[in-house]
């Protein structure tokens, strides 16, 4: 039931008030001042507050800083625009002149408790989701990984356009989200977008929204004030290309879309796990694009040189996944550390969660062994004799460096055939390991 407080020195009102929210199912408490209430009550218990602007001693609007962040709806004899406008720069949820309507008071009193169910569930939501990928306190003590965060903490309070390089997996959308964490845009929108999982004729609709006379919004325009992540940026077709080119360089949608929009004032991050330089070399990404994006170019590790880094990161998502899937608390056996320490993680971080959490679910007992994460017969090595290729690779490795060192040599059939696997299956891998087809050239 919802709890309202009512600070009213006229009792007539205070008690009229009283029995309508009460008849209409909520608990209300009341009392004559600011003063009273507070000695009387603990602000913070209540949902909403309706207050008088004028009360002996300390005025009504006085309580809106006192109980923050809880709504409080202002009451007044003295109607007039400027105690509107100055109750609701003070921070009231709203505002109401005496003598009012039962049916306009009841419609403040349940839209304001709607607003402030819905910031307490964002508020629960965006806690939850810090918990589980902890952008402000990023896992990892290498090296590597103390140079991201320092960069990502100088980076971050700036408008700058970022480049995260790394292989699939390895956590670049984290990363832009930490930078958005720690800007000032951090109470705006961060939308992501992939630019490979997205049809090619439909990437610029996507992102700028439909013609003209069209009503749809892009991603550029719902990213407003705050930032977009555009990842797999390599994927971007030439056109679209072209035109985010312009809103960077330019800031000026007119030229773009020939109407009276103007480009939304965001924050543009884009990542990859392509060679982008290479991708310039070849003409199939923009060399002006390329050099526009990585204004600050981050690089991040693969899971395979991040040293104990691997540990740590383990019992994290162990810890997620148990809490996730509403098991007691679980751990890893001795050689079920050792399978995680030695096996080369191709998938990154990305696969260690996955394999994690499939052990999870899995688990009968209260210890993960190295059966139930599936890594066992990986550590074994696969000798490959020719091309200088490393003499130990794991099975996903070597899938991984044949597909990448064959894809523009053979056809989808071919490969499949000389791995000894369906196209089904190879279409599989690839996905799994973050490996996507590469674009034929025309």
């Amino acid at each position: 039931m919802n709890q309202i407080l009512i600070i009213e020195d006229e009792s007539v009102i205070r008690n009229a008030v009283r029995r309508l929210l009460e008849r209409h199912g909520y608990d209300v408490a009341a009392a004559a001042s600011v003063e009273e209430a507070q000695t009387k009550y603990d602000l913070d218990r209540y949902d909403l507050i309706i207050a008088d602007v004028r009360l002996p001693g300390a005025s009504g609007t006085e309580v809106i800083q006192l109980a923050a962040p809880i709504p409080v709806l202002i009451m007044t004899s003295y109607a007039s625009i400027r105690s509107a406008v100055e109750a609701m720069k003070l921070g009231a949820f709203d505002y109401i002149a005496k003598p009012f309507e039962h049916d306009e008071l009841l419609m403040l009193v349940e839209r304001s408790l709607k607003q402030n169910r819905q910031l307490r569930q964002q508020k629960a939501l965006k806690s939850d989701v810090a918990k589980s990928y902890p952008v402000t306190g990023m896992i990892g003590r290498c090296p590597a990984m103390l140079k991201v965060t320092e960069r990502i903490d100088k980076v971050a309070p700036t408008d700058a356009t970022v480049l995260i390089l790394g292989e699939s997996g390895t956590g670049k959308e984290l990363v832009a989200r930490a930078l958005h964490e720690k800007s000032h845009r951090n109470q705006a929108p961060f939308i992501a977008f992939n630019c490979a999982a997205v049809p090619e004729h439909m990437i610029e609709a996507e992102l700028f929204g439909q013609g003209q006379g069209e009503t749809q919004a892009g991603l550029l325009k719902m990213a407003e004030g705050g930032t977009l992540f555009l990842d797999e940026i390599g994927e971007l077709p030439l056109p679209a290309q072209a035109r985010l080119l312009r809103i960077l360089q330019t800031r000026d949608y007119d030229d773009l879309t020939h109407s009276d929009q103007k480009t939304p004032e965001i924050r543009v991050i884009a990542a990859t796990h392509r060679d982008i330089r290479q991708l310039v070399q070849n003409q199939t990404f923009r060399s002006d694009l390329y050099f526009r994006l990585r204004v600050v170019e981050m690089n991040l590790p693969p899971l395979r040189e991040r040293g104990s880094d691997i540990q740590e990161l383990a019992h994290f998502l162990l810890e997620r996944s148990s809490k996730q899937l509403n098991r007691p608390a679980l751990n890893f056996s001795r050689s079920a550390k050792d399978a995680i320490r030695h096996y080369r993680w191709p998938g990154n971080i990305r696969e260690l969660s996955n394999t994690i959490e499939r052990a999870v679910i899995l688990c009968e007992g209260d210890t993960i062994t190295p059966e139930l994460l599936a890594i066992d017969h990986q550590v074994a090595t696969s000798h490959i004799k020719s091309g200088g290729a490393p003499d130990s690779l794991s099975l996903e490795e070597y899938f991984r460096q044949f597909v990448i060192e064959n894809q523009d040599l053979m056809t989808e059939t071919e490969m499949a055939r000389k791995l000894g696997i369906s196209r089904k299956a190879l279409w599989e891998r690839r996905q799994r390991f973050g490996i996507p087809r590469a674009k034929r050239k025309s």
